[in-house]
């Protein structure tokens, strides 16, 4: 028997809990287990001496599980039942979830919960006072008298510990209304004016907003007795608009509906329109207005004298007596100012004529020229004006004194323009009509239009044009002969005697002036032909190379290009004089492309066909990949790349000897020679160069089996040895038993010791069964040997006789007796009567019951392996006098009985 039972209280959490492992025959180990795995001491784990008791000194959460006990002797063992420890703990500080604020007339929840185990008990305290008991509490109603403190404590009655935490539930009414009223006398200009904001409920704070926007205090707005009343120190016309105030509470609130503030003023200085100057036989209108809140009151007075009130005064038809000052006075009878503005009116009569007229002759170009207006009626000024800009005096343009007369000193292509006076009163004026001013000049030196370059076959026309008024005459010349009269000249189909300077000449016969320019025409051939051609050897990496373009006609320039774009010079790159060759210095990768060149002149252009460059390189250092390790026995293949333009050639070498080429080499079966260094020799056939790499390689002898063999026969109190027998080199060895690592430890495994490739049993036991494999390490990995079965022989450790068993056979009793011994193997047996006779061998033996197989019976049990012997004697008693000896009474009754089952059946 094995049985896990608790001792003492129940565990919990950092207190010191034990087990005992309670059992039954005879114990040699005792080991415990948690959740099915070993168990160990440690800094809170410890163990009796005889391991029977487990005691955890500090118990934690993580020591909860099912707990075991194995209780084994060399010949039998027995596991106890599941433990389940669970860790009695808390409780910890509840926490309690519920509202901070709640509204008369509303209820609230309270909920209690605490990490416990075994779960805590909940009790309620109201400020102080106990109220209910359980994890909810729910209230009724609210009233203001339930604002308080709520707390719980947990208590847990198998730690004997409380916890309590407490909660503050606030009780707040409802926000029921808000008004904006106004205090004291009415909002006026800088002024201080205040509005208050009448509230019921509860109300935690107050916002004033204007126009929907919140209001904050500045230094002109105060906030007083909680922000219920908003105080303006000096009201603006900004403080106009519609004031609201905000009541709030974290449950309820309310808006107000809107005041309107309108800011009384002025009146500020009045505005008078009206005409300054008016001209005789008119009536003027005089509107007054000023800027005041409530609007003004008006009256107006003449130089003085009161005449009419309102806020507009019309006169009847001017005279010049109506000359004079006007004066309007406005008044605000709710700020109780008046303020007050004057006007002068001035009575003038009308203009009736103006003309512009040319004094002397022609304007011509940077010479004299001057205007005058002629004009009637009242004159207060003449403007003059060109092309309806006015005109002032500048250091080419004089007036005279009273603006009648305009003088150009030196006129100017600028001066050209419609020009004309206007004569003007404060109430009237006149313009002249247009006078058309065009100033004569020139020719200026012509201006040719025409190609500077032409192709052969083809024809040119020249256009000439002079800037001239009025307009040139025009004759043409070619290297100093006239061709032509008129603006445009043609020529032929062109040849390259068609080359030379064409002339024009340009004639003002007003001016009686005249003016020339020529023009140089060069004749050209057209590009017919380009190509890009290599010069010398083919590209190699870091070496010089040239690339010309071929061409037919007349070139002018040549452009290379690279995969459509421009080459420029660079520190690699020249170009000779007249860019026909263009040379790398160092060839390099990036130089890979298309090349094209393209030849023009300034009326024709052509584009060579691609050229594609590929830059040879290489082979550079080749990179060798396969393995470094190998064993006897096995092939292996070596693989060689090497960056190369073209590809390259692949040659292999063992030791310096040559031994393939290609760029894959595979060995034959491997022996200890084929250790060695392996070259790849990588070769490119355009560039003439070769690059070499090389590779070690360490042959190793492969372990071709693993075996276990033992010493002797397995006989349990004897010695015995496993030898791992190894055929080829390794490093290590490791033993495994029923497929798991063999981990050898003082308590359990304290009889085996591993020296060099061997296993000690010190002695063997039968504990001791079970497959056993060795495991021998090289570099490639592990090889393991077969399984070795270890069954350990022993006894025999005790014998036993069962019978007798009485068979009748007609007037014949024969008794039957059986020997059994724990052995194994399974023991030889042997019987003996009376010390002396040996009856016979086997486990069975039968005799007649008579008076001379009286006596006593001895089985002898032999272990053929062992070669151990034990006996056991049995007396078989047959007295004379009775009719039927007692065991045979019994052996009848035995009889009959089975012979009764055996109908029934």
């Amino acid at each position: 028997m094995a049985m896990v039972k608790a001792m003492g209280s129940q565990p919990i959490l950092n207190q010191t809990f034990s087990l005992t492992c309670e059992t039954t025959g005879t114990i040699y180990s005792i080991h415990w287990m948690r959740n099915g795995w070993p168990l160990y001491a440690d800094n809170r784990t410890d163990f009796s001496m005889n391991n029977n008791t487990l005691t955890i000194n500090s118990v934690q959460h993580s020591d909860n599980g099912d707990y075991k006990c194995f209780a084994s002797n060399p010949l039998s063992n027995m596991t106890s039942r599941n433990y389940r420890l669970i860790v009695n703990y808390g409780p910890e500080r509840p926490a309690v979830t519920s509202p901070d604020i709640a509204m008369t007339g509303h209820s609230v929840t309270f909920n209690c919960s605490a990490s416990s185990q075994p779960p805590s008990q909940f009790s309620w305290f109201f400020n102080g006072s106990q109220m209910v008991a359980g994890s909810v509490y729910e209230t009724g109603p609210l009233t203001l008298a339930n604002h308080g403190e709520y707390t719980c404590v947990a208590f847990n009655n198998i730690t004997g510990r409380n916890s309590t935490v407490s909660k503050m539930l606030i009780v707040v009414e409802p926000v029921t209304m808000a008004m904006v009223k106004a205090m004291g006398s009415q909002p006026i200009l800088n002024q201080t004016f205040s509005l208050t904001c009448e509230t019921t409920g509860t109300i935690y704070s107050i916002h004033w907003m204007r126009n929907g926007w919140p209001l904050y205090a500045d230094n002109r707005t105060d906030f007083i007795m909680n922000n219920n009343t908003l105080t303006i120190n000096s009201v603006q016309h900004s403080d106009n608009g519609d004031y609201k105030c905000f009541a709030y509470n974290p449950l309820s609130n309310m808006t107000s509906r809107n005041y309107r503030l309108i800011v009384n003023y002025g009146p500020e200085r009045p505005a008078v329109t009206s005409p300054d100057i008016a001209m005789t036989g008119h009536s003027v209108t005089f509107n007054c207005s000023a800027s005041s809140q409530p609007p003004s009151q008006f009256s107006w007075f003449f130089n003085g004298s009161q005449m009419v009130a309102g806020s507009v005064y019309e006169t009847g038809p001017l005279t010049l007596a109506n000359h004079g000052e006007y004066t309007c006075v406005a008044f605000n009878n709710i700020t109780g100012r008046n303020s007050t503005v004057s006007k002068m009116l001035i009575v003038v009569e009308p203009v009736t004529m103006a003309m512009v007229k040319a004094m002397g002759s022609q304007p011509i170009l940077n010479e004299r020229f001057s205007l005058t207006c002629g004009t009637a009626g009242t004159v207060y000024s003449i403007q003059w004006m060109r092309n309806g800009w006015p005109l002032y005096a500048d250091n080419r343009t004089d007036f005279s004194m009273n603006n009648n007369t305009l003088t150009f000193n030196s006129v100017q292509h600028s001066d050209n323009g419609d020009y004309q006076c206007s004569a003007s009163n404060p109430l009237s004026n006149m313009t002249s009509t247009e006078y058309r001013l065009i100033v004569n000049y020139g020719p200026k030196r012509p201006v040719i239009m025409s190609p500077d370059i032409a192709m052969t076959g083809y024809s040119v026309t020249f256009n000439c044009s002079a800037s001239s008024q009025p307009l040139s005459q025009f004759s043409w010349f070619f290297n100093g002969s006239q061709v032509e009269t008129g603006s445009v000249y043609k020529t032929g189909p062109l040849t390259i005697a068609s080359q030379g300077e064409y002339t024009c000449v340009a004639f003002n016969n007003v001016t009686v002036r005249n003016s020339t320019v020529s023009k140089m025409l060069t004749i050209i051939a057209p590009v017919t032909m380009t190509m890009v051609k290599v010069i010398g050897a083919q590209p190699i990496l870091n070496e010089r190379f040239s690339l010309t373009c071929g061409t037919a006609g007349t070139v002018y320039s040549i452009q290379w290009m690279r995969n459509g774009w421009p080459l420029y010079a660079d520190n690699r790159t020249d170009f000779s004089m007249n860019n026909n060759t263009l040379t790398f210095n160092s060839v390099q990768h990036s130089d890979k492309g298309d090349y094209q060149c393209s030849a023009s002149n300034p009326l024709s252009n052509m584009t060579s066909p691609n050229y594609r460059l590929i830059v040879n390189y290489g082979p550079e250092m080749p990179v060798i990949t396969g393995p470094a390790l190998g064993e006897t026995g096995h092939n292996l293949t070596l693989n060689c790349l090497a960056s190369s333009q073209p590809l390259s050639q692949f040659s292999w070498f063992f030791n310096g000897s040559h031994v393939a080429t290609g760029s894959v080499y595979k060995t034959g079966p491997l022996t200890l020679a084929s250790q060695g260094e392996y070259t790849c020799v990588a070769f490119n056939n355009i560039t003439g160069r070769n690059s070499t790499a090389s590779k070690m390689l360490t042959v190793i002898e492969a372990i071709k089996s693993v075996m276990v063999k033992r010493n002797k026969t397995p006989i349990s109190s004897d010695n015995l040895t496993l030898t791992c027998d190894v055929t080829g080199r390794y490093d290590t060895i490791y033993w495994m038993k029923d497929n798991l690592s063999l981990v050898l430890n003082n308590t359990l495994n304290s009889d085996i010791t591993i020296s060099n490739n061997s296993l000690h049993f010190s002695p063997v036991k039968v504990s001791n069964d079970g497959n056993y494999q060795c495991v021998a390490t090289n570099l490639f990995g592990p090889h393991t040997s077969p399984k070795y079965q270890l069954r350990v022989n022993y006894g025999p450790l005790s014998v036993n006789i069962s019978g007798p068993v009485s068979v009748v056979v007609g007037s014949v009793i024969t008794v039957t007796l059986k020997c059994s011994a724990d052995s194994r193997p399974t023991s030889d047996y042997g019987w003996i009567f009376n010390n002396q006779s040996v009856l016979g061998t086997g486990p069975l033996m039968a005799v007649i019951a008579s008076l001379e197989n009286a006596g006593d019976y001895t089985c002898v049990a032999k272990n053929p392996v062992t070669n151990i012997s034990m006996s056991k004697t049995i007396s078989l008693d047959v007295p004379g006098h009775s009719p039927a000896p007692p065991f045979l009474s019994r052996v009848g009754l035995m009889l009959t009985a089975l012979l009764a089952l055996s109908l029934c059946l």
